[in-house]
């Protein structure tokens, strides 16, 4: 059903616009991309192409927010275990997943450092490096809050505070996505109604807010900040539902960056490249690893290694990434995967052409919306793929929550892979 591997590049559009992913209404500031004018001229309709395709709604009970971590019980968080121990007391190593939250903003346009989004004429693929977000989040700014020196307490004891001073997004760095970050049709995941993502709840104690609700300011005077006595979220399946009952299991890498034949020589997928069903299959015999029932899954294309590389390009939404096609949405539902992680923003290709229509992201409308699956977003691979194709090994624990933060579409998390390690191939 998927034109496999299709390639859309084209980034001119440098416009804050508002436009539809998978149906749901979503605030993209496409500058310097062609998102907004992708989006707009989409042919497909999302519900036609996922109408036959399976779901969880009601598996769990019609009040479920939790979604497919329900799979996670005692025995598939000892497989997890018995993945990392395989090797001893002696043959265990621990590899983070998470790529800074205040890192440098990767910009199109060298001549326009300071300027966030710059004009029509900047371009993308970039070479530009730093911390990838998607548009039209940033990485955060952190500084001190304590007077220089520290702030001294009693016995000579002194201590140094700081906090965040810009946007502070939650979905701008390594994230989880929640169920009810993406939908179609007006139902969000189980059925829950899509006008419950803009539920609102009001605070006792007013704070003072911030600039605006995007990466770049409102209108107006910046000196001119309200109070925030109010704000609108998620009243079902939202991101703090997973973090109550954190990831834990049996997790493998998929490595189609270093498995692929048309990766370049640093073993990444070219910008535009799908990977399709097969490709996955594929690599899972070229590394000759077993995919089980209920695993957790990581997918390494190499894109967050560009952003790290001056000599190498990279496109927000020119991504290599998960192609969607009926077989890839069955097989992850006939295996009862409960969460998919990538390195890049979106897990999918973020643009896609099926069957000659263009669709943006169906797989988290496939994936969030119908089964429940979670996304991991902008993951950090390169050392942990480095280190099972060393010795073989592609299986081990993943654990990790996102940050608990009430009603949220996301959340900024820190996964931990714990691997065996040594003795060559297996």
């Amino acid at each position: 059903m998927t034109d496999e591997h299709d390639c859309e590049c084209g980034i001119d559009d440098g416009r804050r616009r508002f436009v539809q992913g998978c149906g749901a209404a979503m605030a993209f500031a496409a500058a310097g991309t062609s998102l907004g004018t992708v989006a707009g001229d989409a042919s497909g309709d999302v519900s036609a192409l996922l109408a036959d395709l399976p779901d969880n709604w009601g598996r769990w009970g019609d009040d479920d927010e939790l979604g497919a971590l329900n799979l996670l019980g005692s025995e598939e968080m000892f497989e997890g275990m018995r993945a990392a121990s395989k090797r001893g007391a002696k043959g265990v190593e621990r590899f983070t997943l998470q790529l800074s939250m205040t890192g440098e903003v990767i910009n199109p346009d060298p001549d326009q450092p300071e300027v966030v989004f710059p004009n029509d004429d900047a371009g993308w693929p970039s070479t530009d490096v730093g911390d990838p977000a998607f548009p039209p989040r940033t990485p955060a700014r952190r500084d001190n809050t304590t007077p220089e020196g520290g702030s001294p307490v009693a016995g000579g004891v002194s201590f140094v505070d700081d906090k965040f001073v810009t946007d502070a997004f939650l979905q701008g760095t390594t994230h989880l996505d929640a169920l009810g970050h993406a939908w179609y049709g007006d139902e969000i995941y189980n059925g829950f109604p899509a006008d419950s993502t803009e539920t609102g709840k009001s605070f006792e104690t007013p704070l003072l807010g911030s600039e605006g609700r995007d990466a770049l300011p409102d209108d107006g005077d910046p000196e001119d900040l309200t109070l925030v006595e109010e704000t609108q979220g998620l009243a079902h399946a939202a991101v703090s539902n997973p973090a109550d009952a954190g990831i834990f299991g049996r997790a493998v890498l998929l490595d189609v960056g270093r498995h692929l034949d048309v990766a370049d020589e640093h073993d990444r997928l070219p910008l535009g490249y799908g990977v399709t069903y097969d490709d996955l299959q594929a690599t899972a015999d070229a590394q000759d690893t077993e995919i089980r029932d209920r695993d957790l899954l990581l997918v390494r294309t190499g894109a967050v290694e560009r952003t790290r590389d001056p000599n190498a390009e990279w496109a927000p939404l020119n991504e290599p990434g998960l192609a969607f096609s009926d077989a890839l949405v069955e097989w992850v539902a006939e295996m009862d995967i409960p969460y998919i992680g990538a390195d890049n923003l979106a897990v999918e290709k973020v643009v896609q052409t099926v069957d000659g229509d263009s669709y943006v992201i169906p797989l988290h409308g496939a994936f969030l919306r119908n089964l429940g699956v979670y996304l991991n977003e902008i993951l950090r691979l390169d050392d942990l793929a480095a280190a099972c194709a060393a010795d073989g090994i592609y299986e081990f624990l993943l654990a990790g929550a996102p940050l608990n933060v009430e009603r949220a579409s996301g959340g900024a998390i820190n996964p931990v892979a714990v691997k065996a390690t040594g003795g060559g191939r297996r």
